[in-house]
């Protein structure tokens, strides 16, 4: 493992995203677990890009097929 890296990640759900923590450094945002109820997806995504944010922001959403719960 290499612990020298240039790149930083930082981990958190939509839920804790979206309720008032401003990420302006970040530049991408990956929603890996959709929630529910789009307006959280969107509050959280909306929170990495702010009044200084000086970089482009891409948002990556990552949806899947026939899983479990499809068939629940």
């Amino acid at each position: 493992m290499r612990l020298d890296s240039n790149y930083d990640a930082f981990l958190l759900t939509t839920r804790v995203g979206g309720l008032g923590i401003n990420l302006t450094g970040a530049n991408r945002v990956i929603i890996f677990d959709p929630d529910w109820n789009p307006a959280t997806d969107t509050q959280a995504r909306e929170r990495a890009w702010r009044i200084g944010q000086e970089k482009q922001v891409t948002i990556y959403r990552l949806l899947s097929a026939g899983t479990i719960e499809e068939k629940v």
